[in-house]
């Protein structure tokens, strides 16, 4: 990840990195093919030396996934556009831990047996998006790449509205399909929590889920444009007006709604465990982007429906007045937000002072300029006793 802007826009490294790996002659065959051929025709072969080919192999193919993983995490979060698309990474996922573990050939060979055929990426990505279809039973690092893949469709969806499936779908019912797609992706993560030890990497796989929805719904260049996040203006000021009056627009449409309920999931997994994810980039970062989300949701929106009460613009309790509003917006269904009333949404000054508090102790650039923006947005002084 990068910790400055001026680092983030660095694109050429990536496209250099990319043009390696594809130069690195990647399989996106399945790696074990030719062993398996040879153990069930009865073949002798040099356990050292296949063993040698394969985990050459094996690392080659997860470098170019974790390339991808990487890839799509910072189009996510920032907005930025991927250097590949999901299509044009034809691999096969991860092997299984227990055959990667292995650390001798003859305990290698042993458990050769116990593979299951290979499943490549793309594969994975039609079950997950075909409702009618089970999803396979994946790995941890599998599950985290197909979560990415399935986000990198629907960036690329957002970008050209590509076919994905019958091409008689719009781009609602193909939005509407990678939505469902990312629940069945929920389901499968929650059956592999008993098998996680590590519950933080459980949270942190879980915000980027959150994250997914707000990618869908949400153009994060607008929203850190439009919130006055000077870093992502491309052109000059006219940037701030557009992004402001298309946000404006997005925020009183059902998009802007599921968007701020994911905001919401974030925030309060990020406050009630701040400490341990301080140095954590990825996870500061869409903290800031929840942030923005609940703001603009709660004071852009362009709907008369409804009369905003006037408030005292003095907070005079942070905590309780940032507790207070999360707890109204964390409705048990991103439906239900709309019962939430104007006044109440718009009550986001105690959750800005809150957020820009607790992430001071982070350590990246990126994430400390943009506590300045959260300072510009929380307006008038706000006290607290």
């Amino acid at each position: 990840m990068r910790s400055t802007r001026s680092q983030l826009e660095g694109t050429q490294l990536d496209f250099i990195l990319l043009n390696n790996l594809r130069r690195g002659q990647v399989v996106s065959s399945d790696p074990l093919q030719n062993i398996r051929r040879c153990h069930r025709q009865g073949l002798e072969f040099d356990y050292q030396s296949e063993w040698q080919t394969w985990i050459d192999l094996e690392s080659k193919k997860r470098v170019a996934l974790l390339f991808f993983y990487w890839d799509t995490q910072q189009a996510t979060l920032f907005g930025r556009e991927m250097c590949q698309t999901v299509f044009d990474v034809r691999l096969q996922l991860p092997c299984e831990e227990f055959l990667w573990n292995a650390s001798t050939p003859g305990e290698w060979f042993g458990k050769l047996d116990g593979v299951q055929e290979g499943l490549g990426l793309l594969e994975a990505l039609k079950i997950f998006l075909d409702c009618r279809r089970e999803p396979p039973a994946l790995s941890p690092l599998s599950l985290v790449l197909v979560l990415h893949g399935l986000i990198a469709v629907g960036l690329d969806l957002q970008r050209r509205s590509p076919s994905i499936g019958h091409t008689s779908d719009d781009p609602a019912t193909k939005q509407s399909r990678i939505s469902r797609a990312f629940e069945t992706w929920r389901g499968q993560l929650e059956s592999l929590v008993p098998q996680v030890l590590l519950q933080s990497w459980y949270q942190k796989v879980l915000l980027m889920y959150h994250m997914a929805h707000i990618a869908l719904h949400t153009n994060r260049q607008n929203l850190l444009v439009g919130a006055g996040d000077r870093r992502f203006c491309r052109r000059n000021s006219n940037d701030f007006y557009r992004a402001k009056q298309e946000l404006q627009q997005w925020a009183s449409i059902p998009s802007a709604q599921l968007a701020a309920w994911h905001a919401v999931q974030i925030l309060l997994r990020y406050l009630g465990n701040s400490q341990m994810y301080h140095q954590d980039l990825y996870v500061s970062w869409s903290t800031y982007v929840a942030t923005l989300i609940c703001y603009t949701y709660g004071n852009m929106s362009t709907s008369s429906s409804e009369v905003v009460e006037q408030e005292d613009a003095v907070v005079w309790d942070l905590e309780q007045d940032m507790r207070a509003y999360l707890q109204m917006m964390n409705t048990d269904t991103w439906e239900s937000l709309s019962h939430v009333r104007r006044h109440q949404r718009k009550r986001t000054d105690g959750l800005l002072a809150v957020v820009r508090n607790t992430m001071k102790l982070a350590r990246w650039g990126l994430v400390q300029e943009g506590l300045e923006v959260l300072k510009r947005l929380g307006g008038a002084t706000i006290k607290s006793v």
